[in-house]
């Protein structure tokens, strides 16, 4: 089970906590307050996350470009050293993947060698900054997983051999790779602001999924399962309008659990942690308590079951 961990709050400066941006609040004190730069307050999410019976955390990461993106490389430092704490004193945490948010693509062609060399770049960067230990391990490898493809000038296979080659060259080993649907085959070119898709020739990953669990529900497509308890980004001015499925107290979370155990497969993505914005997390917060954290144990507990007896 993996959950994506949007660690880019700072409670120092209010970034990415303004209250109009806001659907839920986070947990009040004597929790720390939620901060990238925070040790304590990583600490309390990852044991959050072992609570709520996560096994793979994984931080959206937006690379280390841009001055205003300085929480995306910093807070792996915190993140690491709560990792470790946490470890060392048993408390078994989360291991810890990629998510890479490909909005940082900004319309790169990635079938160029400098386009396969800034990607690769913004993976080996996360993962050199990740304690060795705490990697993420499915089949030997730690995960990576790449948002859509709708930044992306062009992109093909080679992009991704590029890729599991070079972090074989500089690891040791092969990264398990999981690709959103968009990236399933090829781009021959944008034509009206749309892809048009090479159909001949689909692209291959060790794994894939469909994003908008949270709003969409659990859609049987791809390598892993994606659920989420909801989603409400009205309240946001650039979304025009924006869109919501409501939560009905759980009930909606559960029943997108159920729709995947009816034929579970063995990665399952819960969409998301605390994106507190678009109100899709499922951590501690102010309107829900831990609640979700208690429900999401049930159900992942369930989850389990269902792959054992399939």
């Amino acid at each position: 089970v993996l959950t994506e961990y949007f660690y880019w709050y700072d409670a120092a400066t209010g970034k990415h906590l303004e209250p109009s941006t806001l659907k839920y609040h986070p947990a009040a004190a004597p929790a720390p307050a939620p901060s990238w730069r925070s040790t304590a307050w990583h600490q309390k999410e990852l044991a959050d996350m072992t609570a709520a019976g996560i096994d793979v955390v994984m931080p959206v990461y937006w690379g280390a470009e841009k001055v205003e993106d300085a929480w995306s490389p910093g807070g792996l430092q915190y993140l690491g050293e709560a990792w470790n704490a946490l470890n060392q004193g048993g408390a078994n945490p989360p291991k810890i993947g990629l998510f890479l948010d490909t909005t940082i693509v900004a319309d790169r062609n990635l079938t160029t060698d400098d386009g396969k060399q800034w990607l690769y770049r913004q993976i080996a960067d996360f993962f050199r900054a990740i304690p060795r230990a705490a990697w993420s391990d499915v089949g030997g490898r730690p995960v990576v997983m790449v948002f859509t493809s709708d930044w992306t000038a062009a992109f093909n296979q080679s992009t991704f051999d590029y890729v599991a080659q070079q972090f074989r060259a500089d690891f040791g080993m092969q990264p398990y790779m999981v690709r959103e649907v968009s990236w399933d085959y090829p781009i021959l070119r944008w034509e009206g602001g749309k892809r048009v898709w090479d159909y001949e020739r689909a692209t291959q990953t060790e794994s894939s999924y469909l994003w908008g669990g949270a709003f969409y529900g659990y859609v049987d497509r791809g390598g892993m399962a994606v659920v989420g308890p909801g989603y409400d980004s009205r309240h946001l001015a650039d979304r025009d309008g924006g869109r919501v499925t409501d939560r009905r107290g759980g009930a909606f979370y559960t029943e997108q659990f159920e729709k995947a155990m009816a034929n579970p497969k063995p990665l399952l993505v819960v969409e998301t942690w605390n994106e507190l914005h678009e109100g899709s997390g499922i951590s501690e917060t102010q309107e829900f308590g831990r609640s979700y954290i208690d429900l999401t144990r049930t159900l992942t507990d369930r989850y389990r079951q269902a792959w054992d007896q399939r």
